[in-house]
């Protein structure tokens, strides 16, 4: 028994005729005929009583009939939802996010054009996201660090750099540089592990010999700037992070070309590579790509 054979049987009840039956489903009249006597087989019994002007049902093709309308409901609706998923009408992208402040734009514009997709966001540190991933408790993530399996799919959107934000009343805040020599000894607000704003960070104080004096290690970026606003020490973030906050002044670190330290990260848009060209995820992957090309 199969749904192929549970719809032709429907058909019949519902038009009383075979033909009629094959014009609603759209099939020939021997291919329901077919469907309908391999339903009858499996079951041992007649559906139908055939050779009047009418396919009447017997008295088990009436039992048979209230089962076999709910099914064809229910898998009706199933159809009916996924179509709605399938042509972005409905459906909900679960987005992880370790740096929201560059890319809540493409997030905004996917939402303007898919307004039938429910969002739901979450803000972490790339290791926890690469582990969502991977254990599908988000669809799409933008991090600032390669996914290197070939089952994920990887799209750079840009680069972004390492600065320190100080208050405005700092020493630093005039200057507007400093070098990471410059930085032994004073207080710094970390990111927590496993963020690579931290990991960035410490790698280019390490090629400069540099011990850092970390004060506090925070689990977000808002926490790191409310922190060095408070004046706890010189915060740690990335230049897109920033953002407009007037009690902050922004200072660049400056590598002596010869330190080989880098002070940058790539933002990537990472997916499961199957899931690349499809619904709401395939529909976010091209306008991220849409909007590189438009840059």
């Amino acid at each position: 028994m199969n749904f192929s054979q549970m719809r032709a049987f429907h058909a019949v009840a519902q038009t009383g005729s075979f033909s009629l039956a094959a014009q609603r489903l759209g099939v020939t009249q021997p291919a329901v005929t077919v469907q309908v006597k391999a339903l009858e087989e499996s079951l041992g019994t007649l559906l139908f009583v055939r050779g009047g002007a009418r396919a009447e049902l017997t008295a088990d093709g009436q039992r048979l009939l209230g089962p076999v309308q709910r099914i064809v409901r229910t898998l009706e609706e199933i159809q009916h939802e996924m179509a709605a998923t399938r042509e972005l009408r409905r459906g909900l992208l679960r987005i992880g996010l370790s740096t929201p402040a560059t890319v809540l734009s493409l997030v905004a514009r996917y939402a303007a054009l898919y307004p039938g997709i429910e969002l739901a966001l979450q803000v972490g540190n790339t290791d926890q996201l690469t582990a969502d991933l991977a254990a599908s408790r988000v669809d799409v993530i933008f991090a600032s660090q390669i996914t290197c399996d070939a089952q994920y799919f990887n799209l750079a959107l840009g680069r972004q750099e390492i600065v320190l934000v100080a208050p405005g009343d700092h020493p630093l805040a005039a200057r507007g540089s400093v070098t990471p020599r410059e930085l032994a000894g004073l207080p710094l607000v970390l990111r927590e592990e496993g963020s690579v704003t931290r990991a960035v960070f410490l790698a280019a104080l390490r090629k400069a010999g540099v011990e850092p004096r970390s004060v506090a290690s925070l689990g977000s970026r808002e926490m790191v700037k409310e922190a060095a606003a408070a004046g706890l020490g010189l915060g740690v973030v990335f230049s897109g992070e920033v953002g407009e906050d007037r009690r902050l002044a922004t200072v660049r670190l400056d590598c002596p070309p010869g330190l080989g330290a880098d002070l940058g990260a790539d933002v990537y848009l990472t997916c499961r590579t199957d899931l690349a060209g499809l619904g709401a995820v395939g529909a976010l992957v091209r306008l991220a790509v849409e909007q590189l090309e438009g840059a």
